[in-house]
Parts: C-alpha cells; sequence; structure tokens
C-alpha cells in the first residue's frame, strides 16, 4: 500500500504542469488565441492554459509564467497600469511572447516594446527567413510580416532573406521577452495551420518553466471583471469595452420585440443571461445563455445596420435551443437580423437578402437542383437557399410562418429529443402551416423523407 501510494505521488509530481500560461483577448480578442494557440503550440508540452477575458491591470500573474500577447486594436490601447504589471511580471522571472506586425502602422503593444528598445517597424520581412542561435538549421515557416527594428540588449532568433530581424529575445529582470512577426504563427480559427510548431512550444516552455509555479493551485480564467444588470440581463465588459456598451445594450433592446413577433416565442428558458461585449469588431457567439457581441462590428456605433444584424444573429440562437437547426443553424440566424432590419425600416437588410440570394444562384440558378444537405454544397448556395425557403414560406403560408413554425417547435419537440434532423425540421413545419411541406422540399432537392421522423403529422 505504501509502495503504491508512493507511486500515485510520483505520476502526480511528473503528470503536474510547469507553466501556466495565459493567452488575452482582452486588447482584441480573436478566436483563434481563445485557445487555438494553446493547442497548436502548448497542448503538447506540460502547460495549462488559460485566457484572460478582463482588463490586462488587473490580471492576477502571481502563479503564471507565461503570458502571450498579440498587437491589439487602437481602439483599446494598453492603458500604463497594464503595461507596469507586464513589465512586472517579468521582473520576476515570467516570459512574454508578443506577436505583432507593424506594416499598417503602430498597434497598441508598441507601448510596451518601447520600453524594451524594440519596434514593429512597417517594413516587409523578406522570404525565406533563417534560424540564428537555437533555431539555426531550422525548418521556419513564414506568412509574411514585417520587420524588427532592436536597440541593444536583443538576440535575434530569426531573420529574414535580407538579414533584417522578425523574431528575438531579450532578458528583462528575471525573465524573457520575446517578439516576432505574427507571421510566424498560425492563425486559422480552427487551429488547422500549426506552423512552426515543432520549435515555439519547445522554446516557450524551456524558458516559462525556469520560473517555477504552484500546479497544486487553481489556474483559471478571467472573466470581464465589470457588470451591471440591465432588467434580467447582465451585462459584462472590461475597462476598455464599457464605452461601448451602453450603444450595444441599446440595439438589443430594439432588437428583441422584433424578434419576439418574428418567432412567435420567448427564448428557450434559461437563455440570454448574459451579454458580453468583446473588443473586436470580427463578429461574436453564443453560448445560448450568453451571447457575446463584437464591440465595433461593422462601423458601429456610426453604422447601426450591421449591429443590428449581429445582435439578432447572436440572441437568435437563444431562441432556436435547445434543438438547434439542421443545415440552416447559421443562415436562420442571420434571417432573423435581416428580418429585425426590414421591420426597421433599414434598407441594407434588403440589399443583404438579395446579395445572398444572387450567390446562391451562380451554383443552383433556380435554387431546385443542389441539396443544401450535401456535405460538398457550397457555403453561399446553403446560406442563399436558406433565406429562400423563409421567404417563401412566409409568401406561400402568410407573414407569420416563421413564428408557427418555432411555436410548433415547442409544442412538439420535447427538450430532452436525443437529436432534431431535417426530417424533423420539416415535419414541424407540416405542423406549423397544416400541410404536408414534404414534397415541396423534395422539389428544392431537400433529401427528406416523412417515414425518418416519429414526430406527428398535421
Amino acid at each position: 500500500m505504501g509502495a503504491t501510494l508512493v507511486l500515485l505521488c510520483l505520476l502526480h509530481v511528473l503528470q503536474s504542469p510547469t507553466v501556466h500560461s495565459v493567452c488575452d483577448v482582452s486588447q482584441k480578442f480573436s478566436f483563434y488565441m481563445d485557445g487555438r494557440f494553446y493547442r497548436q503550440y502548448l497542448k503538447q508540452h506540460d502547460v495549462r492554459d488559460v485566457r484572460n477575458w478582463g482588463s490586462l491591470s488587473e490580471l492576477d500573474l502571481s502563479n503564471v509564467n507565461l503570458l502571450v500577447l498579440t498587437g491589439g486594436d487602437r481602439r483599446i490601447p494598453y492603458d500604463k497600469e497594464a503595461v507596469a504589471r507586464i513589465d512586472a511580471f517579468m521582473e520576476s522571472g515570467g516570459v512574454v511572447l508578443v506577436m505583432a506586425d507593424g506594416l499598417k502602422g503602430p498597434v497598441p503593444v508598441s507601448s510596451l516594446l518601447d520600453r524594451h528598445g524594440a519596434v514593429l517597424t512597417d517594413k516587409r520581412a523578406v522570404s525565406p527567413p533563417t534560424g540564428v542561435g537555437e533555431l539555426q538549421g531550422r525548418d521556419i515557416a513564414f506568412r509574411g510580416g514585417s520587420a524588427l527594428e532592436l536597440k541593444e540588449g536583443w538576440a535575434p532568433l530569426i531573420l529574414d532573406a535580407k538579414g533584417a530581424v522578425v523574431l528575438a529575445e531579450r532578458v528583462v529582470g528575471n525573465g524573457v521577452l520575446v517578439v516576432g512577426s505574427r507571421g510566424l504563427f498560425g492563425h486559422k480559427p480552427d487551429a488547422s495551420d500549426p506552423i512552426n510548431d515543432h520549435w515555439v512550444g519547445s522554446l516557450l516552455v524551456e524558458r516559462a518553466s525556469r520560473l517555477q509555479i504552484d500546479p497544486k493551485l487553481p489556474h483559471r480564467r478571467t472573466w470581464a471583471e465589470d457588470s451591471r444588470m440591465a432588467g434580467p440581463l447582465k451585462l459584462e465588459f472590461h475597462d476598455g469595452t464599457e464605452k461601448f456598451a451602453d450603444g450595444i445594450l441599446e440595439v438589443y433592446e430594439d432588437v428583441r420585440p422584433h424578434l419576439l413577433a418574428i418567432t412567435g416565442v420567448e427564448p428557450a428558458p434559461g437563455m440570454i443571461q448574459r451579454m458580453l461585449i468583446l473588443p473586436t469588431g470580427g463578429g461574436g457567439f453564443s453560448s445560448g445563455v450568453c451571447i457575446a457581441i463584437g464591440a465595433w462590428w461593422g462601423g458601429f456605433p456610426e453604422k447601426r445596420y450591421p449591429m443590428v444584424e449581429l445582435v439578432s444573429h447572436e440572441a437568435g440562437h437563444s431562441w432556436v435551443l435547445p434543438h438547434p437547426e439542421p443545415v440552416w443553424n447559421e443562415p436562420i440566424a442571420t434571417w432573423f437580423g435581416i428580418e429585425v432590419g426590414r421591420r426597421m425600416n433599414m434598407p441594407e437588410a434588403q440589399a443583404a437578402l438579395e446579395r445572398q440570394l444572387r450567390k446562391a444562384r451562380r451554383h443552383d440558378p433556380d435554387l431546385d437542383g443542389i441539396d443544401p444537405m450535401d456535405p460538398e454544397a457550397h457555403r453561399d448556395l446553403v446560406w442563399g437557399k436558406s433565406y429562400f425557403v423563409f421567404e417563401e414560406l412566409e409568401r406561400l403560408h402568410g407573414p407569420g410562418a416563421m413564428a408557427k413554425y418555432f411555436q410548433a417547435k415547442r409544442k412538439n419537440v420535447s427538450p430532452d429529443r436525443p437529436d432534431y434532423t431535417m426530417d424533423d425540421c420539416v415535419a414541424v413545419w407540416s405542423l406549423a402551416v397544416g400541410e404536408n411541406l414534404f414534397p415541396w422540399f423534395r422539389s428544392l432537392a431537400f433529401d427528406v423523407d416523412r417515414s425518418r421522423t416519429d414526430l406527428p403529422s398535421p
């Protein structure tokens, strides 16, 4: 028994992470930094990773030894408290990786780099790059980016074809600052491009593990630290996104009555309890309970329609649950936004609809020849044909057909149903309008069959 206990303790020590990393999404949110960087470069090493969603100036780095940053967005500058906290982290032994370029002008993270003698220039680096020092002889992939201009104290790690530096490091106190062009690292939200994964992770982990962390202590993500209640909705933001919060909340309050009218039902029970303001213009996401909205999506607040469409889209997912729509779960959410925009007399909404229909007809001129359920169906076809179906159902069965559908779905589809197929979906539509719609859907090339669903007939 004693030997077994010793062995278990030894295994625990061997399996305990030596690196606690934080990937920051507070200065500029991206799906890549929300876990994908970790999957590409750190997961296979001895690392436990979390994300920081709150203000960098308030981030607890006391049991962290690796911090990963990108260039940020000019709308949310690095404040002096954040820079001081990052400097103190490096002084104590922490490692900071900055992935950024200067081709499009200064970026917020430059306020940190300037203090340490590094400039992200607007000079494009020339391929192919070459490793130097410990990276000498390594294969280096590079998608392009800017060169660095460095003062004394920096050690180059990668040079471009003309000898300009594209990755370098320097000692800061007991820690290390590593700076490299964004083009040396992956960027796809599905983590399918782990370029340079044969050296990035090992380089960072080797340096970060010099500062010991306590693996027994919790290492948890940090959410946006500021919030307030707006009726039943909890609005969440941090110091940098606070200035956008009220405007986006106003859009949501304008949109919600239209979503109620379009769907004919309230959101699914327990949904839309929180709204998180994201530091990005790149869209948003929904967990059902929480909808996250890009703060300056589509040029907001100067341009309003794109935000109306986005908020309607993300909120719309909470009406669809607990059973996501088959085939058109994303298109139906955007159609909600288009329909809300039309109800609000926004001409951009009709233009968005017509634009997507044109794209779909390039692949299927009469929209009756390609099954959008086919895995090979083009995205434009899937989205445009979905819009066409919704528009036709509203035309053929009267305004409010979509509301009848959602009412029928809530009535006839149990929340604990194990799945919800396209055959189920057409059965619900049939119940909603009081007519067998399977022949109509098959006439549009949908592979649906009444015999494959156990839902009742109209």
